[in-house]
Formats: structure tokens, sequence, C-alpha cells
């Protein structure tokens, strides 16, 4: 059977903010972009704002050094259910500490289309870990999301840190029931590193991915991205 949109697009922005460095522009971004979800990554702490603009916060993290939130439209979305997760534990993480929840998830009811939908933001490890190990975190992720919503459509975004060998995580997902989204071009930069690629990622079940494009850069070291999603149907 062929997918078809059912009308009801999603708009939603990743953002790391790069250790807090960027928290700032979030409202502006709000505003300017008008997004349905907004997926945060490397927030100072738990300083994350209870509300921007027309967004709630759904969900974040409060032990971690630095924070993953997730913010949904209070007009679109009523929260059912949110909490953040903790996934397989890195080398990073029991090296470092403090980021022990690398993925926050909500189960919503979406008003506009009439239906139930999970959401997450996400981070994976850096790289003083393996490409293998940021998919085993994934993996958690994504079943994290089912067990929140079984058999609901799913959506989840955020700094994958897997730029190298992307699709061989397209692959690895696919074989899962997730497909991926991703920009055309880099979302990483930093003055300096040469390491460029596309660290900022969007991963989904029972969604298809309309566009997907990089913002001007800020004062993080990623870009922001925005995603225009919608639910599939079939005929």
């Amino acid at each position: 059977m062929t997918p078809t949109s059912t009308g009801n697009p999603i708009t939603l922005l990743s953002y790391n903010l790069w250790q807090g460095r960027a928290q700032l522009e979030l409202r502006h971004l709000v505003d300017a972009h008008d997004p349905d979800v907004l997926c945060v990554q490397e927030a100072a702490g738990s300083s994350l704002p209870g509300r921007l603009g027309s967004l709630q916060l759904a969900v974040g993290t409060s032990g971690n050094r630095l924070g993953v939130g997730l913010y949904v439209k209070a007009s679109r979305f009523a929260v059912e259910e949110a909490s953040s997760f903790q996934l397989s534990t890195s080398r990073h993480d029991r090296l470092i500490g403090g980021t022990g929840h690398r993925l926050v998830a909500a189960r919503v009811a979406d008003v506009d289309a009439a239906r139930d939908l999970v959401l997450g933001s996400f981070h994976g490890t850096p790289f003083t870990d393996s490409n293998g190990f940021r998919r085993v975190q994934v993996d958690d992720a994504h079943e994290t999301l089912r067990r929140l919503g079984p058999n609901l459509p799913a959506l989840m975004a955020g700094d994958y840190n897997h730029p190298i060998l992307l699709g061989m995580l397209r692959r690895h997902i696919r074989r899962r029931g997730f497909t991926l989204a991703h920009t055309p071009g880099s979302t990483f930069h930093r003055e300096g590193s040469v390491m460029r690629g596309k660290f900022d990622l969007a991963t989904m079940t029972g969604l298809t991915t309309i566009t997907a494009a990089t913002l001007p850069q800020g004062a993080s070291d990623h870009r922001p991205v925005l995603f225009s999603l919608d639910y599939t149907a079939t005929t």
C-alpha cells in the first residue's frame, strides 16, 4: 500500500545549545518559526523555562549536567505521560558523569489530528564512544518510545552524534521499523575544527518527512534544524 499525507503536518525544531551558550536564542527561534515541537540538548542544567511563547515544557532532565528537553505547542498537544529515561551507559558517562538521562519522551494527544503520538528528544553519547554504541542507545530510545505508546506513531529528534557512516544508521533503524530524516548539508561547525557532518537528525515510525532544513548558525556549534513531517496513511 502507498503512504499518503493526512494533511496534519508537524513542524519540529531541534537544537543542541552547546552547553547552554545558545539558550537565550530559543524564544526568538520559537517566535520566528512557530514549531509544534521543540527538542533541545545540552541545556544549561535544569534551567529550561516552563514556557517559550506558544510552547510548554512537556519534560526536561533535572539531574543532568547538560540537560535535554521537550516542548510541545500547548494549543495542539495534551501531554498524557512524560518522563526522562536512562539509556545504556556509555564509557563517556561512566567517566564524566552528570549525563545519565539522554532521552526525554512524552505520549501526547494531537488535537488537530485526533490521534495519539509519542515524541522524544535524544542526545547520543559523544565521540569518546563508538558508532556501534550510539546505535545501541538509539535502539534503547526507540524501544522506550514503543513502550510509552505501543503501536503509536513515534518521532524522536536531537543530536545523534553519528555523522560518519550515516547510511549504516539508516539501514540499522530501518530493520527495526524506523526511518531517518536529515538535512542536505552539515549541521555542525565549530571554528578551528575540521569536523563536519549531519549530527542533528530525526527518526520516526508512522510519519513521513516533508522537508528538513538547517537554520542560520547562532551561538552554538550546531545549527538549529527544522523538520516538517506528516502522519502516514495508507491507500
